[in-house]
């Protein structure tokens, strides 16, 4: 049975590369391109999508399940909550939080806990804009100064680092076609997590 569901998860992450080497194949025609900025070019395409509890799809998204969605674009399976999305990459002080970030809140009701997950889609002298969806919205852009969010932040954490392999731009590795793959783990789960083989400076 373990067998069986290893393959299932490793053949997802197969049907995940062809995404993660477009990606790859537009950043070598546009190097100005970063991978945060087609993260959040993705993002902006949905818009306006109406909120939907347990939601992973256009047709309707919750907070996780957004963002699960769109990194996955990419090659990046996040857990499909928030709360243990927070662990998917190193935790981030305010002041290095950038473009394509994942930002967290706690829940409705002012809990203490991780219960809201966004993505940053630019910072300014007073904090950062980020895409998420929310119950009365579905997907919008707010700002971290907004007082909803600004009393219940909880944190942030860098995933875009596991898009793109840190390769040395004269490796040969670095213009492979074929897909690197992590591990990824979250709580007692192991994914496999296809990287994108293409160094970015």
């Amino acid at each position: 049975m373990k067998h069986r569901v290893y393959r299932i998860i490793l053949l997802s992450f197969l049907l995940l590369a062809p995404s993660a080497l477009a990606a790859q194949n537009m950043l070598l025609r546009s190097p100005s391109v970063t991978v945060a900025d087609m993260v959040i070019d993705e993002a902006m395409k949905y818009i306006g999508i109406p909120y939907r509890w347990g939601g992973k799809t256009p047709k309707g998204f919750d907070c996780a399940g957004f963002t699960r969605f769109i990194y996955s674009k990419f090659g990046v399976l996040l857990a499909p909550s928030a709360a243990p999305q927070y662990y998917a990459g190193p935790s981030l002080k305010n002041e290095d939080i950038q473009k394509g970030d994942l930002v967290f809140y706690g829940g409705r009701g002012g809990s203490k806990s991780i219960g809201h997950v966004g993505i940053v889609t630019s910072v300014d002298d007073k904090g950062f804009y980020f895409i998420h969806s929310a119950t009365s919205t579905g997907i919008t852009i707010s700002h971290s100064t907004e007082p909803y969010y600004k009393s219940r932040y909880k944190g942030a954490c860098r995933v875009v680092d596991l898009v793109v392999s840190n390769l040395p731009a004269n490796d040969s590795a670095a213009h492979s076609t074929t897909p690197v793959y992590r591990q990824v783990i979250f709580g007692d789960t192991h994914f496999l997590s296809p990287q994108i083989p293409f160094a970015i400076k």
